[in-house]
């Protein structure tokens, strides 16, 4: 069985395929560039284009996750701004990914079932019941502190 490291670095790998891949095979497509999963941000980032119509490209590392946004309204935003996959979104799902829409990032979490979700473990559990996120798209591509980080536990000392 592989090593959660393992499995990340694996969905990385092909996520950073798919972005390329994309760019490569469809007209229009550009990647500007991809920025790996670090500190509180929980998920891999990429900038793409198709014409003019820029996308923020997220991928969860666990579980291999992807869904689309709007790019953020600021450089540095964490603040993600959910849309329909393009068409050119199958590269990914070609790669061994699983691409989510907007409609199933935007259902409230009281109304998704967690434990029938791939990717999510009792860390994300823990971390829903401690930052409350309302939707399933904010737990899954969230940018809080990791439960069990250095930063998550000074965050419970001052409180």
């Amino acid at each position: 069985m592989a090593r959660d490291g393992d499995a990340a670095h694996a969905t990385l790998v092909a996520f950073r395929a798919a972005c390329h891949e994309a760019a490569a095979r469809v007209p229009g497509v550009t990647f500007y560039e991809l920025t790996e999963a670090a500190g509180p941000t929980a998920y891999h980032s990429a900038a793409m284009s198709e014409r003019r119509l820029r996308h923020r490209v997220v991928c969860r590392p666990r579980g291999g996750l992807v869904a689309f946004a709007a790019p953020p309204p600021f450089p540095g935003s964490a603040r993600l701004h959910f849309r329909e996959p393009p068409r050119w979104a199958e590269t990914f799902t070609l790669k061994g990914l699983r691409v989510l829409d907007a409609g199933t990032l935007g259902k409230p979490l009281s109304a998704v079932d967690l434990g029938a979700l791939e990717g999510v473990d009792e860390a994300d559990r823990a971390a829903a019941r401690r930052w409350r996120p309302g939707t399933l798209g904010e737990l899954l591509f969230n940018w809080w502190e990791r439960p069990g980080s250095q930063a998550a536990r000074a965050g419970r000392q001052g409180r």
